[in-house]
């Protein structure tokens, strides 16, 4: 199966190993063929002389694999712990210490400290905003309080009940609790001596001083590692919450990770130059794979199109035609010829193909690696 090579080797390769993702790629691959005549000829990095020569270029075979395609655009991302909250001091006094930057502040421990007294991270959506006192309304934020109590260990199913009504087992439940942290027992919470976050934060900045008083303290963010990417807004139907991504860390190495949160509203540029973007949140499938460093830059392959259960082989194992289409070299034990094929999604350094006789499991022929 000889033919007449009408281009040098090193086109040839170069043409087989061109990744198509976008139907401009698709043209630009259909005119370089068009100059090419290809049959039965196998290119490894171009050697002229090995064509001048007549010598066989090395080959192996793979097998047509049955398989999932994702084509993934890549964008700019950064890894780190996502947007930060600021905690701001509503109790009188000086504040006297603050928790230490980068550290993580759980359930019940201290943010910071006003007189020497601690400020405490409770868990809950809704945020602090009044005094607990016997007498009070009832409302999502006593409930919140409640909760936090039993979970602290400061009551129990028989002394406390999570209603949202602050009652008497709630001052007995409030008063083992402030005995714990050694201050006054009078069953009263101050508005401002706990500070109500969705789960456990990390403290990212100090906002304030030692020696200041009311004002912004700490600046707080998530403890779990996530990627921040602002999308262009003309993109946002490639970012699914769910969807699985590719994240390409700053070391080259790729983890795997998902979409956790697609932004809502589109926020224009400052300077009022390019498109609207949106944020859109994805976090790593293993936590610890991006390492410690905060700001990270980082590349996420957002998946633009998803061929399931195609038939594909590794693009380098196309023929490029003389007449135009591609072709794969068949090897049915020895006995090799060329079989045309029509060509699918391109990703993955793999391409879909479908072609008479092509099954899963069929042989072909690619360059020796």
């Amino acid at each position: 199966m000889s033919a007449e090579v009408d281009a040098s080797p090193e086109r040839v390769a170069k043409a087989r190993a061109m990744s198509k993702k976008t139907a401009a790629g698709a043209v630009l691959i259909a005119v370089v063929a068009a100059t090419l005549i290809v049959a039965g000829y196998r290119a490894t990095q171009g050697n002229p002389a090995a064509a001048a020569s007549g010598l066989s270029i090395a080959t192996s075979l793979v097998a047509v694999t049955k398989r999932d395609l994702t084509d993934r655009l890549d964008v700019s991302g950064t890894l780190g712990y996502g947007a930060s909250t600021t905690i701001t001091n509503h109790l009188p006094g000086t504040i006297t210490s603050k928790a230490a930057l980068g550290s993580v502040v759980d359930r019940g421990q201290a943010l910071y400290a006003v007189d020497a007294k601690p400020v405490i991270l409770m868990f809950g959506d809704t945020p602090a905003y009044r005094e607990f006192r016997l007498g009070m309304s009832d409302g999502p934020d006593v409930k919140q309080l409640e909760e936090n109590l039993l979970a602290l260990g400061y009551g129990n199913s028989s002394n406390l009940i999570a209603s949202g009504h602050f009652d008497g087992f709630d001052v007995a439940a409030v008063q083992r609790w402030q005995k714990a942290l050694g201050l006054t027992q009078d069953g009263i919470i101050p508005w401002g001596r706990i500070v109500f976050a969705p789960a456990a934060v990390r403290i990212n900045a100090h906002a304030a001083e030692v020696g200041a008083s009311a004002g912004p303290v700490l600046q707080v963010t998530s403890t779990q590692r996530l990627v921040t990417i602002d999308l262009d807004a003309r993109r946002q139907a490639l970012a699914v919450a769910g969807s699985s991504v590719v994240v390409t860390l700053a070391s080259g190495k790729t983890v795997p990770g998902k979409v956790t949160e697609v932004g809502k509203v589109a926020t224009a540029p400052a300077n009022g130059n390019g498109p609207a973007t949106i944020k859109v949140y994805v976090t790593l499938d293993d936590p610890n794979a991006g390492g410690s460093i905060d700001q990270a830059p980082v590349r996420v392959g957002l998946a633009s199109q998803t061929r399931k259960g195609v038939l594909a082989v590794p693009i380098d194992a196309l023929l490029v035609l003389a007449g135009g289409g591609y072709a794969v070299e068949v090897d049915h034990n020895g006995t090799r010829r060329q079989v045309p094929v029509t060509t699918g999604l391109f990703a993955e350094g793999m391409v879909e193909i479908t072609g008479q006789g092509i099954s899963e499991g069929t042989m072909v022929v690619v360059p020796a690696r």
